[in-house]
């Protein structure tokens, strides 16, 4: 499952966005670049996302002197098969189920056998055909066996019954709901959704909707039947056995996984489906997308084929299960979903071909895919150890990036990886492998994922590429089938490398934190030296760290030398023989280390940074450092980096470049909006030709308002239009008013709120919920500003609008959410600095109106949000 509830970076910039007194930009700002002196604060985006934790709150409940240790759950019985009957009640959103569970004590003999089924109606209860005496509390069934039996003797339990999942209702900032079966448009009152049913099992949710022993060290095969209307299709794991016409209008599929795995892994889905097929090493391979999408689906799922060929070889192990498949759904709880041979998506990867350029699937894809090496074939023992599922899916997307797109794509991918997890870390730490978390649900946050991934890149920088891969070879074949705890990881680098590596799992998973480093150097002329000197600052509590890493020395020639080096202590002073004073010495070129390095340059030593052959991240904090200097030098740097191979340099050397002082060179500006590969570069380039105000580039800008160019390019041309040629840009805004593209609806939106045409409030109410993403933002900013021209009872109508939207379902994005409450929020605070604005009974009821938002709000991440902008 990715991080992708709502991450730092997208919750933070959302905040950073709402700062601004009027509409932004509607083309995003170039990313956030890593930088040595970047602080705990920096933010990324979104994709794969969660929150901070509610440890600290929980904390208090307990006493201080308690010590909190998660054991991994005790194996009594050997769950060996499973085999559901499942009938579903549309109308009362519940399961009519049959269960057969095939178990064999795990040692020692047993007469007792402990189920988990949430709030079952058990209707018949037998083992081997017999009636036995069971007691159930609703949540866990505690089974009296015929006999006392021994290992290896087998034995079935047959479980009729009735479940209701809907009950359930508490969730986490990365799984919204604990129900674990879904029915959505039940009663089919939304004209707009189809109806489906799909499952959502981790951490321990599927016991809402069949038997079983739901914890992660736990492992069977399964068969399931699935019994529904004929119009629709079905998913579950493993491959169809059979499909059966029952001649009533209804339809009885039978799924079979003749390889054992964990029971939060299984899956069903039902729906209205298009199914794509496709296959991979004569292995099936499908694509279930909503009817509309199925021309989309081979782009929506890019490269997998290419993927699993790339995995298998990289792991050493073949792709070891029976089939892919992949499905997406619609209000779905989390981001995405590892279910063995059938991934969950939400419906937010759901993309015509268009909207697929330059922002495609593949981080997502990857993630789940290699989860069905790391989480499904070899699954960790218990959530304390949840990094050994998602710290490797997490750092899967970086090999595929790497692999697909090159170096700096994947390097951009972890700058961001780094920025979410200091974000987490800059309000709390946990150790990486946690035996004394106060929920399950807070270990799927930014130390499990990111940190998790930059864990192991450390961990391959440091035993080299062979070794690394290997090693994981080692641990795969080692534990196939079967759960893990970290020292089986480490053991495994262990048997291969020869290296004693405790110093490594120690510090990185076992401790917390991070190593935060002062750094400097000198040269001594006399000594013919140079003398590094490096403190670590973190926190006494925290670990002193062991970094083995290196220096770049620099000299005025254009020589380079890389040298290793280790920092093991508070306060490292290493000397380095130079027979010339270096212009530059860097401590960590690549920054592969997961740290924050505090350091200070020259300008002229900012402009050394900038070099093809230097890192994304020094290259990204030259341009960073070089943004504020008009010194002809500091701009010359700047015209380079606009020519960088990777885009995202072009686009931060756009933004800093003084192009009002350099007119001359607007037509490299031009260049860059016709030719540009990537459409992010493209789209500035074209909005920073409107806001020159040269009008000989307008028949530039026309050109990308079109039904081809990738989206933001057209939502780029048209704000641009806007900055030439207002009437024209009008004109050329009725061809776009049909649009539900969010980026093209953003941009109609800005354009009409500067407008203050109320007339244009009917085009805003038709994209009240579904406008999403960031560009949600700029929309609730916009319809803010042509309220101030309506009415007292006029708002407050568009308030119960924005209500509606702030409280949906699970289908509107919650920077949507976010959006529409922050716009009730100002408001508010208008109102009681203007009386006028409002009566005395509207203030009250809209004040009313967002403490209940707040208080139906779960995300503690969204709460703190609201919270803040309540208080600003």
């Amino acid at each position: 499952m990715p991080l992708i509830k709502f991450s730092q970076f997208a919750l933070l910039a959302a905040i950073v966005f709402f700062g601004c007194s009027s509409p932004k930009m509607l083309v995003p700002e170039p990313l956030p670049m890593a930088s040595a002196d970047m602080d705990s604060t920096e933010i990324r985006d979104l994709d794969t996302l969660v929150v901070k934790s509610n440890q600290e709150d929980e904390a208090d409940s307990l006493p201080s002197e308690q010590a909190v240790y998660h054991a991994t759950a005790t194996r009594s019985f050997d769950l060996l098969h499973t085999k559901l009957d499942l009938h579903f009640d549309w109308s009362t959103e519940s399961v009519l189920g049959s269960a057969e569970l095939t178990l064999t004590p795990f040692f020692y003999p047993d007469s007792i056998l402990y189920l988990n089924a949430i709030d079952f109606d058990i209707k018949k209860l037998e083992v081997d055909h017999h009636a036995v005496q069971y007691q159930y509390d609703g949540d866990s069934l505690e089974i009296h066996l015929d006999k006392r039996y021994r290992h290896g003797e087998k034995f079935t339990v047959t479980i009729d019954y009735h479940a209701t999942p809907t009950r359930g209702s508490d969730g986490s900032a990365a799984i919204t709901s604990d129900q674990g079966l879904f029915f959505i448009n039940a009663d089919l009152t939304d004209p707009d959704k189809p109806q489906q049913i799909w499952s959502q099992g981790e951490t321990e949710f599927n016991s809402r909707w069949f038997p079983t022993i739901d914890k992660p060290n736990e492992r069977s095969t399964e068969e399931i039947f699935l019994t529904v209307e004929d119009r629709f299709k079905t998913l579950s794991n493993g491959l169809l056995e059979s499909s059966k016409d029952n001649g009533d209008g209804t339809r009885t599929d039978h799924w079979v996984m003749d390889m054992p795995h964990a029971p939060y892994l299984f899956m069903i889905a039902i729906g209205d489906f298009a199914k794509i097929d496709d296959t991979w090493n004569g292995k099936p391979l499908a694509y279930y997308v909503e009817p509309e999408f199925a021309e989309d689906a081979k782009d929506i799922f890019a490269h997998t084929p290419e993927m699993l060929s790339f995995f298998s070889e990289k792991t050493g192990v073949n792709y070891p299960w029976p089939k892919f498949s992949q499905i997406i759904v619609r209000d779905y709880v989390s981001g995405a979903m590892e279910n063995t041979t059938a991934v969950i998506f939400g419906e937010f990867i759901q993309k015509h071909k268009r909207e697929l350029i330059d922002n495609n699937n593949d981080a997502i894809v990857a993630h789940e895919m290699f989860h069905h090496w790391f989480g499904d074939y070899v699954t960790c023992e218990s959530w304390s150890n949840l990094t050994l599922n998602e710290g490797f899916a997490n750092y899967a997307e970086y090999l595929w990036l790497e692999h697909k797109y090159g170096r700096d794509e994947a390097e951009n991918h972890r700058i961001e990886e780094i920025q979410g997890y200091l974000y987490q870390a800059s309000q709390e730490v946990h150790p990486l492998i946690d035996f004394a978390y106060r929920d399950k649900e807070n270990m799927f946050d930014a130390h499990s994922y990111n940190k998790g991934g930059l864990v192991l890149h450390m961990l391959r920088n440091l035993v080299g590429d062979d070794a690394f891969f290997a090693s994981l070879n080692r641990y795969l074949t080692t534990h196939a089938f079967n759960s893990v705890e970290v020292h089986d990881l480490r053991l495994a680098f262990e048997d291969v490398t020869g290296m004693d590596l405790n110093w490594f799992f120690n510090q990185w998973y076992l401790d917390e934190g991070h190593p935060i480093l002062d750094y400097n150097y000198s040269y001594s002329a006399t000594d013919q030296e140079i003398e590094i000197h490096v403190d670590q600052k973190q926190d006494a509590e925290m670990p002193l760290f062991v970094i083995p890493t290196e220096v770049e020395v620099l000299f005025a020639n254009g020589q380079r030398k890389r040298i290793p080096i280790k920092i093991d202590s508070r306060e490292e002073k290493i000397r380095i023989p130079a027979t010339q004073e270096p212009a530059l010495v860097i401590l960590d070129p690549d920054r592969s280390t997961l740290a924050i390095i505090n350091e200070e340059y020259t300008t002229a030593q900012y402009r050394l940074m900038y070099a093809p052959e230097n890192s994304l991240s020094i290259r990204t904090l030259a341009v960073s450092k070089l943004a504020a200097d008009d010194e002809e030098a500091s701009q010359a740097i700047l015209a380079k980096a606009i020519h960088d191979p990777f885009w995202a340099v072009r686009r931060a050397a756009l933004s800093s470049y003084d192009w009002q002082k350099h007119s001359d060179n607007t037509g490299m500006l031009a260049e860059l909006a016709e030719k540009d590969p990537n459409s992010m570069v493209k789209a500035d380039a074209i909005y920073l030709l409107g806001t020159l105000g040269d009008k000989s580039y307008e028949d530039a800008v026309v050109k990308g308002i079109n039904n081809e160019d990738p989206y933001p390019v057209v939502a780029a041309s048209i704000l641009a239009l806007k900055e030439l040629d207002p009437d024209l840009a009008l004109e050329k805004l009725k061809m776009l008013e049909s649009e539900e593209q969010s980026d093209i609806v953003a941009s109609v939106s800005m354009i009409y709120g500067e407008s203050g045409d109320t007339s244009k409030l009917g085009y805003f109410e038709k994209h009240l919920s579904s406008v999403e993403g960031l560009p949600s933002l700029d929309f609730y900013q916009s319809l803010e500003g042509l309220l101030r021209n309506t009415s007292a009872n006029t708002k407050m109508m568009w308030m119960d609008k924005f209500e509606k939207v702030a409280t949906g379902d699970a289908g509107i994005s919650p920077y949507t959410k976010i959006a529409a409450t922050r716009s009730m929020i100002s408001l508010l605070k208008s109102a009681e600095q203007k009386k006028s604005l409002l009566s005395e009974s509207q203030l009250t009821e809209l004040r009313l109106k967002i403490e209940g938002i707040i208080d139906q709000e779960t995300n503690p991440q969204i709460i703190s949000i609201y919270q803040s902008f309540m208080s600003s």
